[in-house]
């Protein structure tokens, strides 16, 4: 193997981590990548990053620069200019721009972690409760809106103690394909077999480089990973990234769920197009709710038959990894192959059931007088010698959203999820933004299912027309409204 090259522009004081990368004898393509738990943990953490966060990511400045995931940044830029009167809560909007990861105990311990997203504070009852064992655990965003049983106000800063290590084996490491297919660096996969595959016979025709990754680096790596299927040549060798284009297909995905919308759509004659979607709150939170999904739990609805860029090649790597040899616990893996929203954006009628968060349990313990608190299921520490230990019920505290917006409210979207108040002048201004004849226009009632809102997410992830491709079979199938 040729001589390993060192391109280490950082400074001593940045933080990064070290990725080896094997190129071809021409350096105008990545074979693969060697890598240890702090990169791997980096690209684990993006199957948990919520899409709205994905969307706020992508429009960062970075060498790489604005990147479109189909509807996804209108849907986003509609929710920040609604005004703050249409949500149900004084916190929601806020928390739709910043949805909570709910890995974030995970993520939070990463040496480079581009979610920006604030931690989760967490917060006890101000008063000494002693009548029964569990007490009750609160976040910062409705804390004021609840008592304790006592009768005592959240004021209690409880600390939450970080057990969680990322998410592989620190001992491991792993080779990365060019496509992020990670695989452990065993007997399986030895560096013969690997260049054996990519048909090299020569050692002399491919060459090593060592890179520092700087939490920049990260960023534009998730941005090629979104849009490419060769996201490490791309960023690392300075080639422009560019959408792997397909067209939208439907296909035969089956969850549960058991929601019906009924929509006013406002289609164009000439073209078939729809112009808009008319409906009322349950309409506007389908549409909110899809910022609140995890990137990887996309790959888990829609399987082999979806992927952003190289992610979903990320998501079945991972999915494959040996669980007691690689991932730190099982419960890491299940942060990963099977993500949820968090606890504090759950609605009290789930959209997507197979998304909803279980029920997490906490224990809280006086540490130099302070309020520790950690997970049960892995707290990881002798608690047998705290003073005062108690369990901390936090499920109870965090009452299910009956909807992101307020109803009864009408709301319209537009075929690339721009998210409105509608009424009689709104909807005028829209047909005037489209510059259409009234006689060029009808209206179809629809109702939706979850067959359809599988649907509109999916073509609002890959076009940017996510009503016309993801209601195209209704279209045919319902009678004109005279």
């Amino acid at each position: 193997m040729a001589a390993a090259t060192n391109t280490n522009t950082t400074t001593q004081t940045e933080e990064h981590v070290i990725l080896k990368l094997l190129l071809n004898e021409k350096g105008n393509k990545v074979l693969f990548a060697e890598a240890g738990k702090d990169f791997v943990d980096i690209l684990c953490s993006f199957l948990t990053i919520p899409l709205g966060t994905i969307a706020r990511l992508a429009e960062k400045q970075s060498i790489i620069g604005l990147v479109n995931v189909g509807c996804l940044n209108s849907l986003y830029k509609s929710v920040a200019d609604l005004d703050q009167g249409c949500f149900s809560t004084d916190t929601i909007k806020q928390m739709l721009l910043e949805p909570i990861n709910a890995a974030e105990d995970y993520c939070n311990t990463l040496v480079l972690n581009i979610d920006d997203t604030q931690p989760t504070k967490y917060f006890a009852c101000g008063q000494y409760c002693d009548a029964r064992n569990t007490h009750d655990l609160i976040t910062s965003t409705n804390k004021d809106k609840y008592k304790c049983y006592c009768g005592g106000s959240f004021t209690s800063t409880v600390w939450p103690r970080r057990f969680k290590q990322g998410f592989v084996n620190g001992i491991a490491t792993f080779i990365i394909t060019d496509d992020l297919n990670v695989m452990p660096n065993c007997l399986d996969y030895a560096s013969f077999g690997l260049l054996q595959k990519f048909g090299i016979k020569n050692t002399s025709s491919v060459k090593e480089i060592v890179l520092n990754i700087t939490k920049e680096k990260v960023l534009d790596l998730l941005k090629c990973c979104l849009l490419s299927n060769s996201p490490l040549t791309d960023l690392f060798l300075g080639k422009k990234p560019s959408a792997d284009v397909s067209r939208f297909s439907s296909s035969d995905v089956e969850i549960s769920g058991n929601i019906q919308i009924n929509l006013k759509l406002v289609i164009r004659k000439s073209d078939g197009k729809v112009l808009c979607a008319q409906g009322e709150q349950d309409f506007a939170d389908l549409l909110l709710s899809f910022l609140t999904f995890p990137l990887g739990g996309i790959n888990r609805i829609f399987g082999e038959n979806f992927s952003l860029g190289s992610i979903g090649r990320l998501y079945k790597s991972i999915a494959e990894l040996n669980e007691n040899r690689y991932l730190i616990t099982k419960d890491a893996k299940n942060m990963l192959v099977a993500p949820c929203i968090s606890q504090q954006l759950k609605l009290s009628k789930p959209i997507f059931s197979i998304l909803e968060p279980g029920v997490v349990e906490y224990n809280c313990y006086y540490d130099g007088g302070n309020a520790i608190c950690g997970q049960f299921f892995n707290a990881g520490e002798d608690m047998s010698s705290a003073a005062i230990c108690w369990n901390l019920n936090f499920s109870n505290c965090v009452a299910s959203h009956e909807g992101y917006v307020k109803g009864p409210a009408m709301y319209v979207a537009t075929d690339d999820l721009i998210v409105a108040p509608l009424s009689p002048i709104s909807a005028l201004g829209l047909l005037n933004r489209f510059k259409i004849p009234l006689d060029d226009l009808k209206e179809k009632v629809v109702t939706i299912g979850i067959k359809e809102a599988l649907s509109i997410l999916k073509a609002g992830l890959t076009s940017k027309s996510a009503l016309t491709n993801g209601l195209a079979h209704l279209l045919t199938e319902v009678k004109e409204e005279k």
